[in-house]
Parts: C-alpha cells; sequence; structure tokens
C-alpha cells in the first residue's frame, strides 16, 4: 500500500462526526436493498466507538453555520490551520488552554489577545456547559 497524498486535508470532529452519520445510514440503506450484504464487524465496532465518543464531546453540538462563523472570525489573527482546528474540536475556555494549543503562544499574543479569542469561542461556539456554568455563577450571586 503507497499513500498517495498524505494529509490531504485536515478534518474537524464535526466534519468526522457527520461524515460518520452519513456512512453508517449509507450502509444501513445498502443492507436494507441488499441484504446479504455483511460489513466486517471490527469496522462497525470502530464507527459506533468513535460515534458514541465524538456524540459526547463539543461537536455533538455544533452546526456547519458555527463552524464558518467561527473560521470567519479566526482570520483575525495568524493561527495555523491545525491551531484553528484544534481551537474548533476542543473549546478552550481559559488562557491556559490555549497556551497548549497555540504555539509560541506567549511571543505571538497578548493576554488581551488570547481573551479576544476565547470570547469569540464562548460566542461562536457556545456549549452546553456554557449554560450550566452560567445558571452556576447566578445562583452562586444569588446566595
Amino acid at each position: 500500500m503507497e499513500v498517495i497524498e498524505s494529509r490531504a486535508a485536515l478534518l474537524s470532529n464535526f466534519e468526522v462526526l457527520q461524515l460518520l452519520n452519513e456512512r453508517m445510514e449509507s450502509q444501513k440503506q445498502r443492507q436494507k436493498e441488499y441484504p446479504n450484504t455483511e460489513y466486517a464487524e471490527n469496522l462497525r465496532t470502530i464507527q459506533f466507538e468513535i460515534k458514541t465518543a465524538l456524540e459526547k464531546s463539543a461537536c455533538s453540538t455544533q452546526d456547519e453555520r458555527q463552524v464558518v462563523a467561527f473560521l470567519e472570525e479566526m482570520k483575525k489573527w495568524s493561527l495555523t490551520k491545525a491551531e484553528k482546528l484544534q481551537i474548533l474540536n476542543l473549546r478552550p475556555q481559559t488562557p491556559v488552554e490555549l497556551h497548549i494549543l497555540i504555539e509560541e503562544c506567549e511571543e505571538r499574543y497578548t493576554g488581551e489577545e488570547l481573551d479576544d479569542i476565547l470570547e469569540v469561542v464562548t460566542r461562536v461556539l457556545p456549549r452546553d456547559d456554557d449554560y450550566v456554568a452560567e445558571e452556576e455563577e447566578q445562583q452562586e450571586g444569588e446566595a
């Protein structure tokens, strides 16, 4: 086996989940049309495990509109494709998390710029746990 073109494209977790859902649906349809069609059990296991893991991650609440808006907003900063992808997949909430994801972060960005990036992430890519954290903060403020 020969690799013709390594890393032709990078995929976000959202895109992988979307592709996996389409692929699994296609397999179901094919089995309905051709009942004797069989797929390798290890393939089904891998698909199931990846889908389960991705559905528990932040990408399960993303949609295409959010991804496009995120990439548009990120043009303000000179982030690499890999850095944008990691931020999209992991949705960092603190500057420390950004320092882990962005190479030479201290040399490239100020604390204010990191806060701006985090604000964009929170605004454009809301997480389910963001709402839980906000509710907890409001309850603490009321107490």
